[in-house]
């Protein structure tokens, strides 16, 4: 896991803020700050959900220089941003985030489709192969699976292929686990579905795309 990967999951903060969500976070981000001065790799973990405790480097965050660099930051985070997720329907969680006004949507939750996130990406899939929208299941395979694949074998593939049944199966456990946290760079994402599954997604231009799930 990189370290700028890290802070989007442990600094989420807003000074000045006076929502109980907003000091709730300030407190924990201070927690963590505490954990990681007193070099304790197992109290740093306990701050991370499990996904990303197993692929984060602790040891090396709490060791030297970082040590130092990472307390200080999480004790002062710069900016701290309550934000959720609102299931619309089963298989659409949409975010929102806590404003002076109270809690809005962060992104349009009309859009059911869009990849412009990993986690819309996946959203889609689920959507789409539960809808019979193999158009929108193509745009989501990478270029170098749509070569050759039509919006017809996609169909047979997932309703009277032989792997029809472990597709769906799979679908099924991606749609249970669209609230996980998603890991992700610049290029890459995943999401991790548990009993050693993981779904993987990597970006092309300006969408993400499906690797596995």
């Amino acid at each position: 896991m990189r370290w700028s990967q890290l802070v989007l999951v442990a600094v989420v903060a807003l000074p000045g803020c006076g929502h109980k969500e907003a000091r709730r976070l300030t407190k924990a981000s201070k927690a963590l700050a505490n954990s990681v001065a007193k070099d304790d790799p197992s109290q740093v973990r306990a701050h991370l959900v499990p996904g990303v405790a197993a692929s984060t480097d602790v040891e090396g965050m709490v060791k030297g220089t970082a040590k130092k660099s990472w307390s200080r930051a999480l004790a002062k985070p710069q900016q701290v941003v309550p934000r959720a997720l609102v299931f619309v329907e089963p298989e659409m969680p949409v975010t929102v985030v806590w404003t002076d006004d109270g809690w809005r949507f962060a992104e349009d939750p009309t859009d059911v489709y869009a990849q412009d996130t990993p986690r819309h990406a996946l959203r889609a899939l689920v959507r789409a192969s539960r809808r019979g929208r193999w158009d929108v299941l193509l745009r989501l395979a990478p270029q170098r699976y749509r070569t050759g694949l039509s919006v017809d074998d996609l169909e047979r593939a997932w309703t009277e292929g032989d792997h029809a049944a472990a597709l769906q199966e799979s679908r099924d456990r991606l749609a249970d686990r669209l609230a996980g946290p998603v890991i992700a760079d610049a290029h890459e994402a995943a999401l991790d579905l548990g009993d050693g599954h993981v779904a993987r997604l990597e970006r092309e231009g300006d969408r993400w795309v499906v690797v596995e799930f």
